[in-house]
């Protein structure tokens, strides 16, 4: 048998033969390596968020009954959201939905029927939260405490903070004698899995979302001053002027100008969409110098000197130079410009 497959191989057409297989062999090993590369690089993370490779197996789903709603804009927040609940592994009540409808926790033991009740409660909360005029924070809130803490925060100034969260939860608490109520924090700690970047995902549609899908195509430009165009990059205001063009809002030219036209807010009024005016960033001839558009969760998106960033307005420099808060369009009716 040896000796036959010898006489074979020197022939022109068993040379041929084996030249076929050990491509083919070649190319098996080189799929298997390819594969298993693909895997290696997989992200664990959805792209600018911290949200688990678990809860993204889930990430259809939950959208499929986002649409079902008209809400398919708030992915990222309900991926955020079932991130916080499942702790990120493969808790078979994902979103941790049974008590929502009167059951004990984990009482649902199937991940999609979880999903669909999950997001029903999801879609209840956000639709009260806009009958009685507060904020999506409070909504975000209120997946967790219920739909009472809505009528708290429209009672309170119709807009969540950490301090009304608390005082909710020990209202609650008293009320029920029990030691404590929910996560007074709950807000806070689903933010963090949408991405430090993305803090405005949850309101981010209409007019504003197309503003800020236009400003993000341009994250890492360099500052060029003068710049107002693609083609040649942007500083401050020219980034604004290009941007809110985009949906149907014409800007001046320049920082002081935009201020100018803007209308006056105070900090408590601040919310995605408005700009943030700084001072003495340099010598521009007159009192505002720079421009970013806030984009929540103390952050704004803006040009500066790093280029085209995200930038925390908590920080001591922005702090020092800060200047005051404008608004040229209101998008927090349905995001639209009012």
């Amino acid at each position: 048998m040896q000796l036959l497959l010898a006489k074979l191989l020197m022939t022109k057409g068993g040379r041929t033969l084996l030249s076929i297989v050990v491509v083919v062999v070649m190319l098996f090993f080189l799929m298997i390596a390819s594969l298993l590369l693909t895997e290696q690089k997989s992200p664990s993370f959805m792209p600018g968020s911290n949200v688990s490779a678990a809860v993204l197996r889930y990430q259809a789903q939950i959208q499929h009954e986002l649409e079902k709603y008209q809400l398919g804009e708030h992915l990222a927040l309900v991926l955020a959201i079932t991130m916080q609940e499942s702790g990120g592994n493969t808790s078979l009540d994902v979103m941790q939905s049974s008590e929502s409808i009167g059951l004990p926790p984990n009482t649902i033991t199937d991940p999609i029927r979880s999903i669909e009740i999950g997001v029903k409660h999801f879609h209840n909360v956000i639709t009260l939260a806009e009958q009685k005029k507060v904020d999506i924070n409070a909504a975000v809130q209120s997946y967790n405490y219920g739909t009472g803490y809505l009528d708290f925060v429209a009672a309170n100034g119709g807009k969540h903070s950490e301090a009304l969260a608390k005082q909710f939860s020990l209202m609650e608490a008293s009320k029920l004698g029990w030691a404590s109520y929910g996560d007074p924090l709950y807000v806070a700690h689903v933010m963090r899995y949408v991405g430090a970047e993305n803090g405005a995902v949850a309101t981010m549609n209409g007019s504003y979302k197309v503003i800020y899908d236009e400003m993000m195509k341009y994250q890492g430009y360099p500052y060029v001053f003068g710049g107002a165009h693609p083609q040649t990059s942007f500083d401050c205001s020219g980034l604004m002027q290009w941007a809110y063009a985009k949906a149907g809002i014409q800007l001046p030219r320049t920082a002081q100008q935009q201020y100018n036209v803007s209308q006056k807010i105070g900090l408590d009024q601040l919310q995605p969409g408005d700009f943030v005016f700084f001072t003495g960033t340099y010598d521009a001839g007159e009192p505002v110098s720079h421009i970013g558009m806030y984009v929540g969760q103390g952050k704004m998106y803006n040009a500066n000197g790093q280029g085209v960033v995200f930038t925390d307005l908590a920080d001591s420099y922005w702090q020092a130079h800060l200047y005051g808060y404008g608004r040229v369009a209101n998008f927090s009716a349905g995001g639209e410009a009012k």
